[in-house]
This record gives structure tokens, sequence and C-alpha cells, in this order.
């Protein structure tokens, strides 16, 4: 019985990732694994990393610098904290996911693959066909890429709950925005931020697991907000 209650749970679950409007998140994701697994299968590690790198720029040095910090648990936590004025369940389910992207991204990096190289320890220096000095200066510790996991997690999260065409399409865009940036950065392998995106996406399903196990999305606390609180307290 317990069995088929789970299994009725996370089949739900995946409903959510093929809903009409969500699609314009889940078939370019479809679309990226499929992509990026052929990449993967045909390309040696790094050639990605060292073609991008062979056309960068400082102009676009200075813009990756700036989107990678999206990817920033920092920056996600700011998101969950504004959305305690929107909706309390939308906030909570905010850091429910980025506690199991932390847990992922530490397991992985400090348990299993703790002394993987990242590009800079994996290649010398002359490797490169243009270094870039203002990226930060990081030896290992590269499988998977946290920022992606972070970014993917956070950006599927957030196409199932508002659920609109054009916003699934642009979380999923910021998402491979980010990850790309990684790799541009110097910071990752392609192989990092692809597993990472998959892993952000099961961060995503084991989210709306634990919303089901503690029925978040029951009607009396779906559209809970501080604002309602504290009016409600007024009168």
């Amino acid at each position: 019985m317990v069995s088929i209650k789970g299994e009725n749970i996370f089949r739900k679950i995946a409903g959510l990732f093929f809903q009409k409007r969500i699609l314009w998140f889940s078939v370019p994701f479809l679309i990226f694994l499929v992509i990026g697994g052929i990449l993967l299968i045909i390309q040696n590690k790094g050639d990605i990393l060292l073609a991008l790198n062979s056309v960068s720029s400082p102009f676009w040095d200075q813009i990756f610098l700036q989107v990678t910090k999206i990817g920033l648990g920092s920056f996600i936590a700011l998101v969950g904290v504004v959305l305690v004025f929107y909706k309390f369940r939308w906030s909570l389910l905010v850091f429910i996911n980025l506690a199991w992207t932390g847990i992922f991204t530490n397991l992985f990096k400090r348990v299993f693959f703790h002394m993987s190289s990242r590009p800079l320890h994996y290649f010398y220096y002359d490797d490169f066909p243009r270094f870039l000095y203002d990226a930060p200066l990081s030896y290992f510790n590269t499988f998977p890429s946290g920022h992606t996991i972070t970014i993917y997690a956070i950006c599927s999260l957030l196409a199932i709950l508002v659920n609109r065409r054009a916003v699934s399409l642009v979380l999923f865009l910021l998402a491979l925005l980010v990850g790309f940036s990684r790799v541009y950065l110097l910071q990752h392998f392609f192989i990092d931020t692809y597993f990472g995106a998959v892993t952000g996406i099961v961060v995503t399903v084991l989210t709306f697991w634990i919303d089901q196990q503690l029925k978040l999305d029951r009607r009396s606390f779906r559209n809970m907000n501080l604002q309602k609180i504290i009016f409600r307290n007024k009168n």
C-alpha cells in the first residue's frame, strides 16, 4: 500500500512537468539533454570549454561574471525571502528546494568527487587560447556544477509554480545561460553542468514530494502570505 501511494505521488509530480504551459520548459530541457548527451559522447573532455575559450572576449567576460551570480544560493535565498510577501507556500518550497540543492552539492563535491579536477587544474595555463584573469581561480570539486544544480532547481520549480508559457521558456533560457557561464568562465567542464542540470530537476521532484507529504497545497495555506496575516491581525 505504501509503495503504491509513493508511486502515485511521483507519477503526479512527473505530470507537473508535462502540463501544457510547463512544456515550454520541459521540451527545451529534453532537447538539451539529447544534444548535450551526444556532445558528451563524440567530444573529448574539455573540447567544448576550449572552443568557447577561443572565442571569448573581455566584454563577454564581464557579462558572464554577472550572469553566473544568479546561480548562487544566496541569490535564491533572497528570492525565497521576497516570496514571503506573495505566498508562504512558494517561499517555503524555494527554501526546501535550496536545502535539497545543498545536500546534493555537498554530497557529490565533498564525498564522492571531492578531488575531481576543475579545468584550471586539468589543463596547463598554456592550453587555454585565452586566459580569463577576472574569473575565480578554482582547482578542485568540479563535479557536478553547484551553480547549475541551483539554477535548474529553482527555475524548474518556479516554472511549475507560475505556470505560464513565456515564463517557463524564459526560466529555461536563464538556467541554460547560467550553466553556459560556468563553462565559459573556466570553472567547470560541460559534463559538470550537464549532470548539474539533471540533478537540479531531481531536486525539484524531491521538493514537490515534500510538498505532497506536508500537504502544503491545502486551500487554507495555499494563498497565505505575510501581508494577509498582518492586515488580518490589524482588523
